[in-house]
């Protein structure tokens, strides 16, 4: 059973805008879900944070075909309630990260990647810059 890992909005953005120096690890981390050696999940509010990001940045066409080539290589997990109550009454220091982690340990995610790591302290899930997960000893095999 492939592992399954949940990409946070900052990755995703990287790639859409080919950010230095993070874009050449984030393209990677999405790439193995592209091949099929993980399962990639994302949630509903990182799609629209990201819809909203790009349309105003680049356009509407862009942020269109962004979404559409994330539907066709992501699970896109939904946000609700339950999450948002989970986020409220723990003990994270950002909102919308507990939304994230919530959503992807109520639906068996293992693995979160994002470079926002430190707002996911003492958390009961791995949580991994792209860049160290790249370099788990695992990962590199797969690219030899």
């Amino acid at each position: 059973m492939k592992e399954k890992i949940f990409i946070d909005a900052d990755v995703i953005l990287d790639v859409v805008f080919e950010r230095k120096p993070f874009f050449y690890h984030s393209q990677k981390i999405l790439s193995l879900v592209e091949k099929n050696l993980f399962e990639g999940f994302t949630s509903s509010l990182i799609l629209a944070n990201c819809y909203y990001i790009v349309q105003h940045t680049k356009n509407k066409d862009v942020a269109l075909k962004t979404i559409s080539k994330l539907r066709s290589i992501l699970t896109i997990l939904p946000l609700t309630d339950k999450e948002i109550g989970e986020s409220i009454n723990s003990n994270m220091n950002d909102f919308e990260d507990g939304v994230q982690y919530f959503i992807a340990v109520n639906n068996g995610v293992d693995i979160i990647i994002t470079r926002n790591i430190q707002d996911y302290k003492n958390v009961n899930i791995r949580v991994f810059l792209p860049n160290d997960f790249l370099n788990l000893e695992k990962i590199k095999k797969l690219f030899d």
